[in-house]
C-alpha cells in the first residue's frame, strides 16, 4: 500500500513539474526569433533510409525540444525522477522518450541497442549525458555507430543572449526571451566506415570534430540574421 502510494505520488509529481516546464518552453518559445531551417537535414537524413542518432551536449539540449518538435524521434532518458520528467516533457512536445536503467552508462548498451533498433529511425541523445563529465563523449553513441551502422548528425545550438549555468557540469544554456537563436545540424557521421585504426579516441576526436563544426555553423548562421 505504501508503495502504491509512493509510485502515485511520484507520478502527480511528474506531472505537475512537467506541464509547469512545458507552460514555460511554450511561451518562452513564442517570443524567440529563431532560425531552423537545417532541421529539414534530419528529415533528409531519414527519408534516404538512415537510421539517425542526433547528438548534441547536454548543456544545450533545453531550446530543442520546442525548437525542433514535430517530428517523430525517440529521445534517451534515464529512469529517474529527472528522467521522468523530461520524458513526460518530451511526450508533450511529440516525442517519444525511452527510459533507461540508471546505471545504462555502465550496462545499459544492450538495452539501448535494443529499443533503437526496434522502434525508431530517428533518435536524440546527449553525447555527454547524462551526468558529465562536460563534453566527455559516452561510449553508447560511437558504438552505435561503428557497430550498427546508425548514422550520427550532430546538433549545434547558438543564442544571441543566454544565461550559462556555470555552477552545472554541463554548464547548460538558457537562451533569454527575444533573443535570436539558431539550430545547426551537421553533416552526417557514419562511424562504421571509419576504420579500426585508432580505437575509441580516433572515434571521439571525429565526433568531437563533427561538433566542433555544427557549433561554428551555428554562430555564423546566428551572425547573419538581422538584430
Amino acid at each position: 500500500m505504501v508503495e502504491l502510494i509512493r509510485k502515485a505520488a511520484t507520478s502527480i509529481g511528474v506531472g505537475l513539474v512537467a506541464g509547469a516546464f512545458v507552460a514555460i518552453l511554450r511561451l518562452w518559445s513564442a517570443s524567440l526569433r529563431k532560425n531552423t531551417d537545417q532541421l529539414d537535414k534530419l528529415d533528409s537524413y531519414v527519408a534516404e533510409g538512415h537510421q539517425v542518432l542526433a547528438v548534441f551536449w547536454h548543456g544545450k539540449y533545453v531550446p530543442l525540444f520546442p525548437l525542433a518538435k514535430g517530428r517523430n524521434a525517440i529521445v534517451i532518458t534515464v529512469n529517474s525522477f529527472r528522467g521522468r520528467v523530461i520524458g513526460e516533457i518530451c511526450k508533450r512536445f511529440g516525442y517519444r522518450p525511452v527510459l533507461l536503467p540508471t546505471e545504462a552508462h555502465a550496462h545499459g548498451f544492450p538495452e539501448l541497442v535494443r529499443q533503437v533498433k526496434q522502434k525508431a529511425s530517428l533518435i536524440a541523445l546527449a553525447l555527454d549525458g547524462p551526468t558529465g563529465p562536460y563534453h566527455r563523449i559516452r561510449s553508447g553513441a560511437l558504438k552505435l555507430s561503428a557497430l550498427h551502422g546508425v548514422v550520427l548528425a550532430p546538433i549545434g545550438v547558438a543564442s544571441s543572449h543566454k544565461i550559462v549555468m556555470g555552477s552545472r557540469w554541463d554548464k547548460q544554456e538558457a537562451p533569454l526571451p527575444f533573443s535570436r537563436v539558431v539550430v545547426a545540424v551537421g553533416d552526417m557521421i557514419d562511424l562504421s566506415q571509419a576504420g579500426a585504426e585508432g580505437g575509441t579516441a580516433h572515434l571521439e576526436n571525429i565526433v568531437r570534430r563533427g561538433m566542433e563544426a555544427v557549433e561554428r555553423e551555428a554562430s555564423i548562421i546566428l551572425g547573419g540574421m538581422k538584430q
